[in-house]
Parts: C-alpha cells; sequence; structure tokens
C-alpha cells in the first residue's frame, strides 16, 4: 500500500511538473515579439505576436493565413496604401495597430476579426473614417479605437453604430464640432477628447451614462462654464482631465460634479487654490503641477485634509 502511495505521488508530482514546464513555455512564446517575417515564417504556428513596424514591406498577402494564432499584429507605420486582405482571416486577433499608413478603406475581411479588440488607426492623414464606419461596426468584440492625429475636422455622422465600444481615444485632431451621435455611444467609460477645436460639448453626452474618465486636454476653445451642466449629469464620471486648457479659475459651480474622484488640472494658469475645490465632495486626488502659485499655509493644511494634492 505504502508502495502505491508512493508511487501515486511520483506520478502526481512528475505530471505537475510537466504541465508546469508547459505553461512557462506557452507563455514565452505568447510574450515574445517577433519582427522579422522571416523569422516568423519558419514556425507561424507559433507566433502570437508580430510587429513589423517603420519599412517597406513586400509580403505576399496569401502568407497572413499560416499565422493562425496570432493575437497582435503592429504594421505600424508602413505607409501601406492598401492594408492586406488576407489580415481578416487572423481569427485570433485581439489587437491591430495600423497606425502611420496611407490607406483610405479597410478591407470589407475584416469583419472576420471577431475577437478583435483595440485597434488603432493613428497618423492616418488619408482614411476616410465614414465609409470605415460599417465595417468597424461588425466587429463584436471591439471595444477600443484610437483615432488620434489624423486631421480630421468632424466625425460622421454614423458613429453611432460604434455602440459597443468602451475606449475612444480621438486626441489632437482639428475637430470644431462634435456630432450629436457621439452621445449615443452609451457603453463608453473613456473618452479623450484632447486637442480639438470645438467649444462645446453635444447635449446628447448626457447620453453617455457609463463614461468614467473623461480628457479635455489641450482644449483652447471649449467654454467651459457651459460644459459643466452637461457633465454634472453623467453619474459615473470619476476622472476629469483639463490639462494646459489656459485656465486661470474654475467655474464657480464645479461642485455640481458630485461623483468626481480625480482631477488634473496640471499646466494651467492658476495663481492660487482654486476655492471651488472644497464644494468637490468626493474628490480624492489632484494634479496642480505645472502652474504658478503660491499657497497659503491655511489653505494648504485645508484641503490637504481632504484630498491628496501634487503642485
Amino acid at each position: 500500500m505504502i508502495k502505491n502511495s508512493s508511487f501515486l505521488l511520483f506520478v502526481f508530482l512528475l505530471c505537475s511538473q510537466l504541465v508546469s514546464a508547459q505553461s512557462t513555455t506557452d507563455s514565452v512564446l505568447m510574450s515574445r515579439d517577433y519582427t522579422s517575417i522571416e523569422e516568423a515564417s519558419k514556425n507561424p504556428e507559433n507566433v502570437y505576436r508580430l510587429k513589423l513596424e517603420n519599412r517597406d514591406l513586400q509580403i505576399p498577402d496569401s502568407i497572413w493565413l499560416k499565422f493562425t494564432n496570432l493575437t497582435y499584429l503592429s504594421l505600424k507605420n508602413d505607409h501601406l496604401k492598401e492594408i492586406p486582405a488576407n489580415i481578416g482571416y487572423l481569427k485570433n486577433l485581439k489587437v491591430l495597430d495600423l497606425s502611420g499608413n496611407d490607406f483610405k478603406v479597410l478591407p470589407s475581411t475584416l469583419v472576420n476579426l471577431t475577437n478583435l479588440e483595440d485597434l488603432y488607426l493613428n497618423d492616418e492623414k488619408f482614411i476616410n473614417f465614414e465609409e470605415n464606419i460599417p465595417i468597424l461596426s461588425k466587429l463584436p468584440n471591439l471595444i477600443s479605437l484610437h483615432v488620434e492625429n489624423d486631421g480630421l475636422e468632424s466625425l460622421p455622422n454614423n458613429m453611432d453604430r460604434l455602440s459597443h465600444l468602451e475606449f475612444l481615444y480621438l486626441n489632437n485632431n482639428h475637430l470644431k464640432d462634435l456630432p450629436t451621435e457621439v452621445g449615443y455611444l452609451n457603453n463608453l467609460k473613456v473618452l479623450d477628447l484632447s486637442g480639438n477645436d470645438f467649444t462645446l460639448l453635444p447635449s446628447t453626452f448626457v447620453y453617455l451614462t457609463n463614461l468614467e474618465e473623461l480628457f479635455l486636454n489641450d482644449d483652447k476653445f471649449l467654454n467651459f462654464d457651459q460644459t459643466i451642466p452637461i457633465l454634472s449629469t453623467l453619474p459615473k464620471l470619476k476622472s476629469l482631465h483639463i490639462e494646459n486648457d489656459g485656465l486661470n479659475a474654475l467655474p464657480k459651480d464645479i461642485g455640481r460634479l458630485s461623483h468626481l474622484e480625480s482631477l488634473y488640472l496640471n499646466d494651467n494658469k492658476f495663481k492660487t487654490l482654486p476655492p471651488e475645490l472644497k464644494d468637490l465632495k468626493e474628490l480624492e486626488y489632484i494634479d496642480l503641477h505645472g502652474n504658478e502659485f503660491t499657497l497659503p499655509d491655511s489653505d494648504m493644511q485645508h484641503q490637504s485634509v481632504r484630498f491628496r494634492i501634487r503642485f
């Protein structure tokens, strides 16, 4: 009986070691970045991450069909005038970075990327965003979309078809107006509108009831006084970034942002600690670095009891 028990224990320990070794091997394979298509093609079924950036790609379209386990693909800054159609058959792809290319429209085959979660379309100066919406809207797991620094002056009116998005980055464009359809992306949790030229948020913004974090940095034309009533209706807004906006005072009614926990006011023109901060009852952290002001000791003590401050 003792011998049998010892044997079973030995088998159990051996199996555990084999499973652990296999798990370690799989982890290494899944985290390795391949940067050469020639090297990756030797064992394409073992390639999970492929970064082919900043180069003149001359790859047969058929080669993509070999990478059946690929989860991450970056073709950043390759100046592709067309995206290879067979990329649409990378069924396990979760992250796709096509930033810095010269194409106008995504291939229709991309609708097959049913596991795609994160798509980067930054620095695309020729992209026709409106024509790409129907394709993007058919990606059921796409929750994060980056459309940064694309020189956009407006957004397409069919934006509301991307209702599954949770993270949307539209920073550093030249948006003069936001369409009402943005307010119908009611699954959004994070929205970055930094570095644009609009003055007001659309009234439909009140429908972003799941929004938790909003970036309004470098928005020099934004009328912040008229923005507060809209933001005050967002029940889950916890973090607000108003950085480098040339502010020297806060709106008197900022206290209406009753759910706010983090406020970023860095790189503005505050000379004194804004007295309105005391009205933000849930505030836990505020970033004030990059402002030039002196703080009376009494103000410092009063505010520091309530929340953490970064100067």
